[in-house]
């Protein structure tokens, strides 16, 4: 079962590793669609302030990057296509627009379509098989 992998990182600590674990693990989880990763990621902590840290660390931690992060999840996607006996795989996607405007301390926000438009994109993808359309 997909759970049951191990999706580790190459080049971190174990403890990134483990928390990288979590965050992918808990929105692989069927069970509470609507539990937020971060939120479980965080969950030991004792204050909102200390979640809220624990979580900005993981995030921000210069050690690891968005490719890195992505890497194991590319490999496992790409093995249960090879599973698969069809010559090929629907890819759900999602993008949506995260409007900041007006909230400066988002230093990383992109100019979209004016200066006023100013924010961030969100793109998901969902992996389906080609025999029953359910997640991969």
């Amino acid at each position: 079962m997909l759970h049951d992998l191990n999706l580790s990182i190459g080049g971190i600590d174990a403890r990134l590793n483990r928390r990288y674990q979590r965050l992918v693990k808990q929105h692989m989880t069927p069970a509470a669609p609507l539990a937020s990763a971060v939120k479980d990621l965080a969950c030991a902590q004792k204050t909102t302030f200390a979640t809220t840290q624990a979580v900005w660390r993981f995030f921000n931690n210069e050690r690891i990057s968005f490719s890195q992060l992505n890497e194991p999840i590319i490999s496992l996607a790409l093995r249960q296509v090879a599973l698969s006996p069809h010559p090929y795989a629907p890819v759900v996607h999602d993008w949506s627009h995260l409007q900041f405007r007006t909230h400066n301390g988002k230093e990383e926000r992109l100019k979209m379509t004016h200066g006023g438009d100013v924010g961030y994109e969100l793109q998901t993808s969902l992996l389906l098989d080609a025999a029953n359309g359910l997640p991969t």
